[in-house]
């Protein structure tokens, strides 16, 4: 630290030789006057000894910083009991004057020490404070007030003429002129000029173990920029520090910093227990390589009490960036342990009475990633650990590991990181896209068909929003809907058995013999589909988009052929077949939700369910896509391993992925921006769930 001539800082010799200097002046010329170096005549003693020696003492021991309003209090009380002495023995007028001074003094200094703290004060306290605060320490600096009680013994006692009267104004003249001109940062600039660079800039205060210090620093101090710093132990060795953030408690500047590790070649000349700027500044390289992390990486805080195997707290360094869904990470045990930034609050820590209110994050654990997929780890990290996320602009190679038939969710949010799967090895075991409407769902259901094409599986969509032929028109989808006078038909005769009179004996017979021709058609459409190797999409539009007993008839008739034409294929060489369910609580509801008089459509439903169900022993496998997990058959939902869910709002659909993800995650959901989601299951690389983000592509506007 270059110390100038404009710095505050005086170096304590130089303000004890100032002391010593004047207290010395001051014994002299009592001595010369009244033969006595502390003289014990009133008239004396309240220039001599209550005046004088506290202006010395005041400014160059007690306040050589700033004037508190303790010290105020305390100043005013000593020159109110001074006035006292000399009471029946100086002019009555004068003394009421200053007395009254002094008074004021100590009843808003009191007042101010009484309200400050932070400690169960009100709005009121805080305002009377705030206004007395300034007047306090500026009216109750000892080179004030007790200059006024000086100049008062000089005027009350003593002939302006006189030579005791001169010399006590020539000495206190000078004495109060050093500071303003800054005569003692002149003197501790030019004198020790060899040791400058070992002053120290601050005082342990405390240390929460481990790895984290709490220091008393200088005012002028430049700490919040991160530059290492050396600090000396009690045992002599030194460590190198980090700067973290700094705030005021009771007039002091406290300084948080973090451990970075052992300095090598040792200074010399440092104090136990202080911190020292370093002759040569660390870079960001080595600041990393100290807390065993690349380049790439960038320190955003520590772990903070409270952390748990699962999801962990970190308070959050003062200029770092957090957001939902960043990847962080830490040590544990030697591996390094990733997390998911999943929320976010404020806090405040009492310190000796003021309060510093600080940041903190939640971050769920992901787990260490090996081979590209993230495995769940058995512990936590140490209290106070090093918690690092990605440096912007920046990507891991680690991280960045996809195999040639995997799919891509997405991105890590705020990173270039992709977050992959083998869906195609998994399709068989259920997936469900769950998100209100323009979340991105369908967008990203269309990504899943076209992968699972690309990857040689069969792929039937059942529509009912008729965006399926338009947008995968390039896939030259095959058309396996029903003609749509079959489909009135089919409605008709339906309504026929619901109002036909005993029975509905003739009426369900015709039912059955039509459903009957029906299903040959599908059967014979769907035969011809999967013998069909030149295409390997199927569209299903259902001409009814509601959540009627004609939509969820033809999806059982569809669903029954499709189960036994693979049961009949399968084997080693059976196809791959992925039923794609579109609007999935239209045809595939939950009973709860369809009315009471719906008998025959909650048969179909429990029967569709079960198909579903079985499906999966055939290589038949499911992507259903819906808005709400309330109106969904639960018995499918609970059957699909793999859940990816954007943006949800409603109890029910919350209270779902609380079973599904925990309740960190899902937590999440409903903050989710678009195109944001929470992959979890079988067909992403990770035992946790995990936010992705699915890259915008200006093409599917």
């Amino acid at each position: 630290m270059d110390l100038k001539i404009t710095d505050n800082y005086t170096k304590p010799m130089v303000r004890v030789f100032i002391m010593l200097a004047g207290l010395l002046c001051a014994v002299l010329i009592s001595w010369k006057f009244t033969g006595s170096p502390l003289p014990q005549d009133p008239q004396y003693s309240i220039v001599f000894q209550n005046a004088l020696l506290l202006i010395v003492l005041g400014s160059a021991i007690l306040e050589h910083f700033f004037t508190k309003p303790a010290d105020s209090m305390i100043n005013s009380l000593m020159a109110g009991i001074t006035m006292f002495g000399v009471y029946h023995v100086s002019p009555t007028p004068a003394w009421w004057v200053v007395f009254s001074y002094c008074l004021f003094v100590f009843l808003i200094s009191t007042i101010c020490v009484a309200t400050s703290g932070g400690r169960g004060a009100g709005d009121t306290a805080s305002v009377v404070n705030s206004r007395l605060y300034k007047p306090a320490i500026v009216l109750g600096r000892s080179r004030l007030i007790f200059s006024i009680v000086f100049l008062f013994g000089i005027y009350s006692f003593y002939s302006i003429q006189s030579q005791l009267a001169v010399y006590l104004i020539v000495f206190w003249g000078v004495f109060m002129a050093i500071w303003p001109l800054n005569i003692p940062q002149f003197l501790s600039s030019m004198s020790f000029r060899a040791q400058e660079s070992t002053q120290p800039i601050g005082k342990l205060l405390r240390l929460d173990n481990p790895g984290i210090f709490r220091f008393a620093i200088n005012q002028n101090t430049d700490w919040d920029m991160g530059k290492p710093l050396i600090y000396q132990r009690v045992d002599k060795s030194q460590q190198w520090i980090l700067p973290l953030y700094s705030h005021l408690n009771d007039e002091r500047r406290i300084g948080t910093a973090m451990l970075l590790g052992a300095v090598e070649d040792l200074r010399k000349g440092l104090a136990d227990g202080h911190i020292y700027e370093p002759e040569e500044e660390l870079n960001n390289d080595a600041v990393m390589n100290l807390l065993g992390e690349t380049t790439q990486a960038k320190l955003i805080g520590f772990v903070a009490e409270d952390s748990s195997i699962g999801r962990i707290r970190l308070e959050v360094q003062a200029d770092s960036s957090c957001a939902d869904g960043m990847l962080i990470w830490c040590k544990v045990d030697g591996e390094r342990v990733y997390y998911q930034v999943s929320a976010g609050t404020t806090i405040e820590e009492n310190l000796d009475g003021d309060k510093h209110g600080y940041q903190i994050a939640y971050a769920t654990q992901l787990g260490t990633l090996k081979d590209g997929a993230f495995k769940k780890f058995d512990w936590l990290p140490n209290m106070n650990a090093p918690v690092f996320s990605l440096a912007e602009g920046s990507i891991d190679l680690n991280h960045a590991t996809k195999h040639a038939n995997d799919f891509q969710f997405g991105n890590i949010p705020r990173s270039n990181i992709p977050v992959v799967g083998d869906f195609v090895g998994n399709f068989n075991f259920h997936t469900a896209v769950l998100g209100v409407t323009g979340s991105g769902k369908t967008e990203f259901a269309f990504d899943i068909i076209r992968h699972s094409v690309a990857s040689g599986i069969k792929v039937i969509c059942i529509d009912l929003t008729s965006q399926y032929k338009g947008r995968l028109a390039d896939l030259n989808p095959t058309d396996l809907s029903i003609q749509e006078q079959t489909s009135v038909d089919l409605s008709q005769k339906l309504f026929e058995v619901e109002t036909g009179q005993y029975g509905a004996g003739n009426e369900k017979k015709a039912l059955k013999t039509f459903s009957d021709q029906i299903r040959i058609d599908v059967d014979s459409q769907l035969r011809a589909f999967m013998s069909d190797d030149h295409n390997s999409l199927g569209l299903i539009q259902l001409p009814e988009i509601s959540n009627s007993q004609a939509s969820i008839f033809i999806t059982e008739i569809y669903m029954s052929c499709l189960l036994n034409i693979a049961k009949e294929g399968f084997g080693d060489n059976s196809k791959k077949v992925l039923v794609a369910v579109e609007e999935a609580h239209t045809i595939m509801p939950e009973p709860a939700t369809m009315g009471v008089s719906d008998f025959a459509s909650k048969s179909l439903v429990a029967k569709i369910s079960q198909i579903a169900l079985q499906g999966r022993k055939y290589n038949v496998g499911l992507l259903i896509l819906a808005q709400r997990t309330a109106n969904v058959s639960k018995t499918v939902l609970t059957q699909c391993n793999s859940i990816v869910s954007f943006a949800c709002y409603d109890d029910t659909s919350i209270s779902f992925l609380k079973n599904v993800f925990g309740s960190s995650c899902a937590e999440m959901v409903p903050n989710l921006k678009k195109l944001q989601a929470v992959v979890f299951g079988n067909v992403v690389k990770s035992e946790r769930p995990i936010v992705v983000e699915v890259p915008y592509d200006n093409n599917k506007v």
